[in-house]
């Protein structure tokens, strides 16, 4: 009978110990639990953390990082001739940029942006603060195209997107929309070129063509009469197009 009571003793003894342990305050957080995995190339199994929406959440701060692309293209050269009689001449500044002397509509006669001027504010220039105006315009160039004359620009293949930048990102009081570098999708595009037939605002109003029936006039603005010339585009594929004036 005494080894009985004490076998009794002693189990009421572990079943106490089981019933005081209660939670492990040094093991998984309160609103965790473990999520086992097993990889099934080596069968390894790893333990991991799964939340059930209690824990804290991330910081959530904005990525102020500048969209743009840097990697563009391919570039397509550009060919203007005059095949025109008169001389031509095409502006190369525009509201105190430097421009291409083209412009660009995709395969539903929409205008693709390919120049914008100073006062667009590119997204690197809003996140570093360097928003706003230039103070005032330096002397643009302007091409003097002769009859039968040519000049060469490029497109690198880049158009200009506007979007709107997170409201924490802009600094020194600049607005979060901005102008961000993107690639030109594939497709068929229309090339359009704008000539004219006079240049003001020059000291020397005319310079001496180069062999390929060109020159650029430093200062002056060209303006008149206007020609215009166009050439359908099919982007990537061509890396090449002549717009010719007639």
């Amino acid at each position: 009978m005494k080894l009985l009571r004490l076998n009794f003793l002693v189990l009421s003894v572990f079943a106490a110990a089981c019933d005081d342990k209660g939670d492990d305050t040094e093991g998984t957080p309160t609103g965790t639990t473990t999520t086992t995995t097993t990889d099934t190339t080596d069968g390894n199994s790893t333990t991991s953390p799964s939340t059930d929406g209690t824990t804290a959440p991330t910081t959530g701060e904005p990525a102020c990082v500048d969209p743009s692309l840097t990697d563009i293209g391919p570039a397509v050269e550009v060919t203007l001739r005059n095949n025109g009689a008169a001389r031509l001449f095409l502006n190369l500044q525009e509201m105190c940029t430097s421009v291409l002397p083209i412009a660009l509509r995709d395969a539903g006669d929409v205008a693709v942006k390919i120049n914008k001027d100073a006062c667009e504010n590119g997204c690197d220039a809003v996140l570093s603060g360097g928003c706003g105006c230039p103070a005032g315009c330096g002397p643009g160039q302007v091409v003097q195209l002769e009859p039968g004359g040519t000049f060469v620009t490029s497109w690198t293949g880049r158009v200009w997107n506007e979007l709107t930048v997170p409201a924490e990102c802009p600094m020194d009081g600049c607005q979060p929309q901005c102008f961000a570098a993107d690639q030109a999708p594939a497709g068929t595009y229309t090339v359009s070129a704008r000539a004219l037939d006079a240049v003001i605002d020059c000291e020397t109003c005319t310079c001496e063509p180069g062999p390929e029936g060109s020159c650029l006039i430093n200062g002056g603005f060209a303006m008149g009469a206007e020609v215009v010339a166009e050439a359908e585009l099919v982007y990537p594929t061509q890396t090449g197009v002549e717009v010719a004036f007639e």
